[in-house]
């Protein structure tokens, strides 16, 4: 059954939806990392004093990573938490996404919280491989090749790709991390898209391969394809989505104009990228902006992908707890 925004009601459409605007809350009991068959968990940390006038205050960007990460995975704190989804002898990759510049980019300081957490579970920092498609989308999230910062590797994707690969209507060749590494952390950055109508987790790996332009026509079918992938669909231990800095109107670029303060985790990437949809779409309505699917933009994708099984776009079997910091 496809699932659509039409298929909920508007009341399970505010209450979900306005999860950063109106702050409500949906609780869930612990279950193991692994069970995506039952409800995933997905917990959003807040506060909008991350982004003030002076900045971003990093030491309130870590707690509001933990507390979504600890609440995500069942865990009271957050070396459990980190220690539940990577073990010391791992290769662990971070995906960062820096295609819209330093404005609308993966934060550096989200990155740099993510390898303290992994070498605190005893990964070394050189085993950590941060990858985006070009140098530039990587000097964008503060890792520029020329002076790489925290004692990680760093790889452009359009530099390192492998033998190529299809599945179904997607052909291209992967970044050769994704072989790589054992397991990797997901970084988007939540934004509406021109195209796919929302770009979180799935789409973000269109800088894991050799030629994302090419990838746009039947985008639905194609992001569901690369992510039914074995490199990604398996490797993938965490997603950590930033909601600090946001566009929901002109997005995949430009300067962010919807600062909700916070900051997604979950296990369950279809389940992120589910929330997100529905963020985007409260915050569309409270600007008097047509819906994504008005715009002829609906991310068909994401109830694509749990049709293949990848995750859950079912708002109604999704946990979210959203925690005020």
């Amino acid at each position: 059954m496809t699932y659509t925004l039409n298929d909920m009601t508007r009341r399970e459409f505010l209450r979900t939806a306005g999860l950063i605007v109106g702050g409500a809350t949906l609780a869930g009991a612990a279950g193991p990392l692994t069970a995506q068959a039952q409800a995933p968990r997905v917990g959003i940390a807040r506060n909008t004093a991350v982004w003030g006038d002076g900045g971003l205050d990093p030491h309130l960007l870590g707690r509001l990573i933990d507390e979504a990460v600890m609440w995500a995975v069942g865990e009271d704190t957050p070396e459990k938490a980190w220690a539940k989804c990577f073990s010391a002898d791992e290769v662990v990759g971070l995906k960062p996404n820096g295609i819209a510049g330093y404005e609308l980019s993966t934060l550096p300081e989200t990155i740099s919280h993510c390898v303290d957490r992994l070498e605190a579970v005893g990964i070394p920092r050189d085993h950590v491989i941060v990858w985006e498609q070009n140098p530039g989308h990587l000097a964008a999230c503060g890792v520029p090749l020329d002076d790489i910062p925290w004692g990680v590797r760093a790889v452009p994707t359009d530099s390192n790709l492998g033998e190529p690969v299809r599945n179904g209507s997607f052909s291209d060749r992967l970044c050769t991390v994704l072989d790589e590494c054992d397991a990797f952390v997901n970084l988007p950055i939540l934004k509406d898209h021109s195209v796919s109508g929302v770009t979180a987790a799935m789409k973000n790996h269109y800088g894991s391969i050799g030629n994302p332009g090419a990838q746009h026509a039947e985008i639905h079918q194609k992001i569901v394809d690369l992510n039914d992938l074995p490199q990604i669909k398996d490797k993938t231990r965490l997603v950590i989505c930033d909601m600090v800095h946001t566009v929901v109107d002109g997005g995949p670029f430009g300067a962010p104009h919807y600062f909700p303060g916070a900051m997604l985790a979950t296990t369950d990437f279809v389940a992120c990228d589910a929330v997100c949809w529905y963020v985007i779409e409260e915050e569309r309505s409270r600007r008097g902006i047509p819906t994504l699917k008005d715009s002829g933009r609906e991310p068909l994708h994401i109830a694509g992908a749990q049709e293949r099984g990848l995750g859950v776009a079912d708002l109604g079997r999704i946990n979210v707890n959203v925690i005020d910091l």
